[in-house]
């Protein structure tokens, strides 16, 4: 049994999400523990996560809602015959080829799809469902860490070639980085292509930046805003030392989003009104226009 914020996480949604698809469509019906508070088993969540993709290519979850699991199924197996040419099935072919060290075969895999898909398909549908089956897979002993190792670093190099095609001239900039003690980096890359998807003049600065470096960078470019990534529940301590110092050191206005895992921790813990939690890479596109539009009321 999951509460709330573990099942929206476990699906894929928001909380928020959740809570709005129980109470106008009773998507699903939890169950209360003694306390009152509504709890959710693997089967609720496995339907959850059935909803989240079929609302992902564009079904509305009004249509859903009142659809068992079986006819839910059905739209699935239908839209990876018609969906992008089979793109369900790209992750565990591009790990099959992997598992055997066909390097060539997974860089090709890659390279079609990010040549073909939309950048939220891509993240959504492959690069996110990818990163699972390779917890899945090294979790079981499918695969070994320099399997693990090589996907991180082909995936890495691709994206970042993505970033890197298009610079956007000389408006202020959306910093990405993530702070000291925090190496994962696959779900910043995400972040960051899906605000250069949405128009944002992105510089990707990687991982295991102090903060001062950081707030030196942003305040010589004057960034429109600094993104920061932490997903590591370890480092929730030393992250909130290092948004304090970062509060501290940017120049008054210049927003801070921060993603990943701890991302609602850390902003309801900091309570600072430049610090926001962005949990939703389709939000960073609203972001974008809400400071264009701030920055266009000053001029």
């Amino acid at each position: 049994m999951f509460p709330v914020k573990a099942a929206a996480e476990l699906s894929g949604l928001t909380p928020e999400t959740l809570r709005a698809w129980e109470r106008r469509h009773a998507a699903v019906v939890p169950h209360r523990d003694g306390k009152g508070r509504r709890m959710y088993d693997a089967a609720m969540i496995e339907r959850l996560a059935r909803l989240h993709r079929l609302t992902g290519r564009g079904h509305p979850i009004r249509d859903l809602a009142g659809l068992d699991d079986a006819a839910l199924d059905d739209l699935l197996e239908e839209s990876r015959q018609t969906g992008y040419g089979g793109v369900e099935e790209l992750p565990a072919r591009m790990l099959d080829a992997i598992a055997d060290y066909q390097v060539d075969v997974f860089d090709r895999d890659l390279s079609v799809a990010i040549a073909t898909l939309p950048v939220s398909v891509l993240v959504a549908r492959v690069v996110a469902p990818l990163l699972r089956e390779v917890g899945v897979r090294w979790a079981d002993g499918r695969l070994a860490i320099a399997q693990e190792r090589l996907v991180s670093s082909l995936l890495r190099a691709r994206l970042l070639s993505v970033l890197n095609q298009h610079p956007r001239g000389h408006e202020p900039r959306v910093l990405f980085a993530t702070l000291p003690g925090e190496p994962h980096e696959l779900g910043l890359l995400g972040a960051a292509l899906h605000a250069h998807e949405a128009g944002l003049p992105v510089l990707y600065l990687g991982t295991g930046l102090p903060s001062a470096e950081l707030a030196r960078v942003a305040t010589r470019l004057g960034a429109a805003a600094v993104a920061i990534s932490s997903v590591d529940p370890g480092q929730a301590r030393e992250a909130l030392a290092g948004l304090r110092e970062l509060d501290g050191l940017l120049p008054p206005g210049m927003p801070v989003w921060v993603g990943g895992a701890n991302a609602r921790y850390l902003a309801e813990a900091l309570g600072l009104a430049r610090v926001a939690a962005v949990t939703d890479p389709g939000a960073l596109g609203a972001l974008g226009r809400r400071l264009q539009k701030a920055r266009t009321s000053r001029k």
